[in-house]
């Protein structure tokens, strides 16, 4: 497939993407239904989230709160499971989208600005369910909410002052999750993809499709056991996407795994686009410039594929 133009505005890589639809054949359908249902995805997210809200306490015995919503509210559990299942399909499609999108070197066709609201979006959805995570009130989830107050606090200087941003303490150690769970986090990423999404946005078909599928998962799917925080556990284990993290946490110090080596990625994949349009003028520097644009594609996907490959032997042997 041929390189896409780059610097493109909004209109014209609604056309881009519309003819590649028309032309490209199955690879590429699958390409253009991915957004559309994680877009179907999050509306009934959303929708389930503000019924669970009503019921949800961040306050006192979480954990028990969490459990009568389950087990005592009229179809919690279904409820429940709806968002959590719709939850996890909008930020794995999204994340598909993504990689979609930088395999076939698309994010030449955006500008800075653009490019990187949508990859900060991309963080603020994992950021999402990992508050979502914390909010569950059992031993994981006070683990995970714990792991990341450590991590934050090794932030030379600012550190103390951001933990205090995302995780509370004592009583209100959910409430700043539930915060950022419910408001600030859903905001931001509606805020960042408003433009993006008006050439995703899905049909009566692909939001049947989801809830569909949703509403399958949550009837033949028993809710996964949550642990009380009092138990006793032999392995706990955070979110899937942070497994990586939780299995080099072990050997590494907390700083360099939490919060440098994950930075350093995310500029590197802001930065591209820009290499990228050097790379596409006339000039002296053309040349080192698309070195240097396939050093950070092969960079990125090499620790993108070696940072999946430490996920799956978590999720086979432990963290």
């Amino acid at each position: 497939m041929p390189a896409p133009p780059r610097g493109l505005n909004m209109n014209e890589r609604s056309s881009v993407v519309n003819r590649i639809a028309k032309g490209a054949g199955i690879a590429v359908s699958f390409s253009t239904a991915m957004p559309r249902l994680g877009l179907a995805s999050l509306f009934i997210c959303l929708l389930s989230g503000i019924i669970l809200s009503f019921y949800y306490r961040p306050f006192g015995n979480v954990f028990q709160n969490v459990e009568e919503i389950t087990s005592l509210v009229p179809y919690g559990w279904f409820f429940r499971q709806i968002h959590y299942i719709t939850g996890q399909a909008f930020v794995f499609l999204m994340l598909f989208h993504t990689v979609d999108h930088f395999v076939r070197r698309r994010y030449r066709m955006y500008p800075a600005g653009e490019w990187t609201g949508l990859v900060t979006a991309l963080i603020a959805c994992f950021l999402t369910l990992f508050t979502g995570f914390i909010l569950k009130g059992d031993k994981e989830g006070l683990f995970a909410g714990t792991i990341l107050l450590n991590m934050l606090d090794t932030i030379p200087m600012a550190g103390k002052w951001l933990s205090r941003i995302f995780v509370g303490s004592g009583d209100a150690f959910f409430f700043l999750p539930y915060l950022h769970h419910c408001l600030f986090l859903p905001v931001i990423t509606a805020y960042l993809i408003r433009g993006h999404v008006s050439a995703w946005l899905p049909g009566k078909g692909f939001a049947a499709v989801a809830f569909v599928a949703a509403g399958t998962y949550a009837i033949l799917v028993d809710p996964f056991m949550d642990i009380p925080p009092e138990a006793q556990a032999q392995i706990v284990t955070g979110p899937w996407f942070f497994l990586g993290i939780q299995t080099l946490l072990k050997s590494w110090n907390p700083f360099y795994v939490g919060i440098l080596l994950p930075c350093v990625f995310v500029v590197l994949v802001l930065i591209i686009p820009a290499v990228s349009r050097f790379s596409g003028r006339e000039s002296r520097f053309k040349a080192k410039s698309g070195i240097a644009e396939k050093a950070l594609y092969w960079a990125i996907l090499a620790a993108s594929g070696a940072y999946l490959i430490l996920i799956v032997k978590a999720l086979v042997n432990g963290p």
